[in-house]
């Protein structure tokens, strides 16, 4: 049987477990959007086809969208790091953590 202690460590270590993953797949998919996005934009202004894309009148919109995207899938990493960050704290202050003395 496991004690309370036990029990605490494994939840707080599942979730901090869980955290990580999710931190480092969204860092992956912001790299990969950003990439993306990179080697589309070379596509567009090497190649000289800027001309046929603002045909379409969606050029600006396509580089607000981009950097709306960009900017909230970095906000959403750093706002993880900080729920990591107080799933931490959140440990080490839980009076089942604490050793007693």
């Amino acid at each position: 049987m496991k004690t309370t202690w036990e029990e605490s460590q494994e939840q707080y270590s599942m979730l901090l477990g869980g955290l990580n993953e999710l931190i480092q797949n969204t860092t992956k998919l912001a790299e990969s959007y950003e990439a993306t996005n990179m080697t589309f934009a070379h596509l567009i202004y090497e190649n000289g086809l800027t001309e046929i894309i603002q045909k379409t009148k969606m050029l600006e919109d396509y580089e607000r969208g981009f950097q709306f995207m960009h900017y909230s899938l970095q906000g959403h990493v750093e706002s993880l790091k900080r729920l990591r960050e107080r799933v931490n704290l959140v440990l080490i202050k839980d009076p089942v953590n604490r050793p007693y003395n």
